[in-house]
């Protein structure tokens, strides 16, 4: 067959063909640009909707566990989590928190105590501000949490950003994770949402250390 055989509805079809896949193309990297931009933000309105429940579904990888999450935070911080962060998690979203001032017995080591309840719990909470960052027993709790997650392969470390926070002077090994993993920033519209999707959801085989959701 010669190009002259070809009939004109053939040639029409080719074309209508051609044209449908190009805008089917188009559209496809539309939405994958789009999915790529706010892919946090679809999957938590996924998550509130009850849509694909199974893909959030970490129950099962802590049954056993305790606490919702240990808030490691600088006493100077006390504030904050106490008339912020608890009344919220706790008493409105109903999640069950390890607190250094009301669970921690008075006596223990305080190493043992850090250990346990990281253990104990299925995220650690990091208020990362300032004053955390020259805290040394802020910067032990994380390397537990830090270390247990890598150990788990599983991502259970929450990092809220809390002030303005000076790396410089900041722990090696707590700075390298900020710049390799996401982190809540408080002040973010989307604070509180964000929040309790990285409580509710669990990632396994991590590959960054083990490191919470979002980053803003």
């Amino acid at each position: 067959m010669v190009p002259g055989d070809i009939c004109s509805d053939d040639v029409q079809a080719i074309v209508a063909l051609s044209i449908t896949l190009a805008l089917l193309g188009i559209l496809i990297g539309v939405l994958a640009a789009l999915y790529y931009k706010y892919q946090q933000e679809i999957k938590i309105w996924m998550y509130w909707n009850n849509i694909c429940p199974f893909i959030f579904n970490s129950d099962a990888l802590d049954a056993n566990k305790k606490y919702d999450a240990f808030i490691s935070y600088s006493h100077k911080d006390e504030d904050f989590v106490a008339d912020t962060l608890v009344p919220e998690l706790e008493f409105r979203r109903k999640f069950n928190l390890c607190i250094h001032r009301r669970d921690w017995t008075v006596g223990d080591f305080i190493p043992d105590q850090i250990i346990r309840s990281v253990a104990e719990s299925r995220r650690t909470i990091i208020v990362l501000s300032p004053n955390y960052v020259e805290s040394v027993w802020g910067t032990m709790e994380f390397r537990t949490a830090h270390h247990t997650a890598i150990k788990e392969n599983v991502s259970r470390v929450i990092v809220i950003i809390y002030g303005d926070v000076n790396t410089q002077n900041m722990d090696p090994e707590l700075k390298s994770y900020i710049d390799m993993n996401t982190y809540i920033k408080w002040g973010d519209p989307w604070f509180w949402e964000r929040l309790h999707y990285a409580l509710r959801t669990i990632k396994t085989g991590t590959s960054k250390g083990a490191g919470a959701l979002f980053k803003t």
